[in-house]
């Protein structure tokens, strides 16, 4: 009993010592500021549900929810960082703690991006990325993010609404164009569709120039070493530790431990990342130049997606296109064999296996029909498979099956224009 009084007593001291603060918040801050993350949070939350400066708590659970990096995490604390909002409209809470307002605008940017495909979430990707921009206006992945889920949604005056806003903030940015291609593109637009995506592709070419420069005058690096190290990152098993990356940079490339390796790690990270930006914009690029028909411009540009990113899969399947347009038939099954090597079985791979070995000189009868057999197996009811395969049967003389198939054709498309 002596005890209970005691601890009781020295919480009321705790209590009065804080005055209007929550010792549950002011225990959670120890924890979290010795990495005891979840300790700290499970502190937090007891302060929100006891009502003991709520605001703060919220605070403070965004951050450990962040710092302890479990994947449904980034939501969570974008969720109580808008209670912040909610309660301090001003956002100035955050703004006054340097490290809250950077581990906000992260929680904001990678919570949209958890459920940007999630229709029945649209509000909240809106939501998280404007406050994103409240917090710092200049913030560009947001503005990015932003348009691009209006484009997947199919909302064209929106996107470019954000495209305009981002040139205000960045006037040279390879995003702005991107996103007014996309647009075009939508619009059945192709030649405007195929200047912006020219002028993106471009001002990504001239960022990664920038990039390699910067890296290149940092640690003093000439630019032939530079392409040998990217060339040995590439190669490097994709299990490879960071620890393991360090030491063959410092091996191989002589560079100083470990300030120079972690530095050129870093660096890496951005580079890859952008040369993905612009395989994208030559992949899109491919694409307006596909529409507007002009099939070797598409295939020239489609070609270089795929040199900048090799796992570009949309890159991969538009060069299939492209290909089967300029008669290229044996590449397009090479690049088919990456793909299906690359992704889950599905039909439409067999489907344009079957439809390349029906264009070879001279056709490849078995094999078109094996692969067509396969999408069949897959998919029994798309019309295009029937269609290739009354084409296979006819070559081979049976014109009997033939028409039965192109019956089978026939009764699909109708059954389609029905549905």
């Amino acid at each position: 009993m002596k005890r209970f009084v005691g601890l009781l007593g020295i919480l009321i001291m705790v209590v009065i010592a804080f005055g209007k603060k929550s010792p549950y918040l002011e225990g959670g801050k120890v924890h979290y500021r010795e990495g005891r993350y979840e300790k700290a949070d499970s502190l937090f939350l007891v302060s929100i549900d006891k009502g003991l400066a709520v605001t703060e708590s919220y605070m403070w659970h965004g951050k450990a929810r962040i710092r302890i990096n479990d994947q449904d995490d980034p939501i969570e604390a974008a969720r109580a960082f808008l209670v912040v909002f909610e309660r301090d409209t001003t956002g100035e809470i955050l703004k006054k703690d340097e490290e809250a307002l950077d581990l906000a605008q992260i929680a904001f940017y990678y919570g949209a991006q958890q459920i940007i495909y999630d229709s029945s979430k649209a509000d909240t990707v809106i939501i998280f990325l404007r406050k994103g921009l409240q917090l710092d206006s200049t913030r560009e992945q947001n503005y990015v993010l932003l348009g691009r889920f209006h484009l997947q949604n199919q909302n064209l005056d929106k996107a470019l609404a954000i495209a305009d806003e981002l040139e205000k903030v960045s006037e040279e940015s390879p995003d702005v164009p991107y996103l007014r291609g996309r647009a075009a593109m939508a619009k059945r637009n192709a030649e405007e569709a195929i200047e912006n995506f020219s002028t993106s592709a471009e001002r990504f070419n001239t960022e990664l120039r920038v990039l390699k420069e910067t890296v290149g005058k940092d640690l003093s690096l000439e630019d032939e070493v530079i392409d040998k190290m990217l060339a040995a990152m590439q190669e490097a098993d994709d299990d490879a530790s960071m620890e393991d990356k360090q030491n063959m940079l410092i091996e191989e490339f002589g560079l100083n431990p470990p300030p120079q390796a972690i530095a050129f790690l870093r660096w890496h990270d951005g580079y890859v990342g952008k040369k993905r930006q612009l395989s994208d914009a030559y992949n899109y690029l491919g694409k307006s130049y596909m529409q507007n028909e002009k099939y070797e411009e598409s295939d020239s540009v489609l070609t270089i997606a795929l040199e900048l990113d090799p796992e570009n899969i949309n890159a991969m399947w538009d060069k299939v296109f492209a290909c089967y347009y300029t008669k290229n038939y044996k590449e397009a099954v090479t690049i088919l064999e990456a793909l299906e090597a690359a992704t889950e079985e599905d039909y439409f791979t067999h489907l344009w296996y079957g439809i390349c070995y029906l264009n070879y000189e001279p056709k490849e009868l078995d094999k078109a029909e094996e692969h067509l057999l396969k999408a069949l197996e897959i998919a029994p009811d798309v019309p295009d498979i029937y269609r290739n395969l009354a084409v296979v049967a006819r070559e081979q003389g049976d014109i009997k099956k033939s028409s039965e198939l192109l019956k089978k054709y026939d009764e699909l498309l109708k059954k389609e224009g029905d549905n």
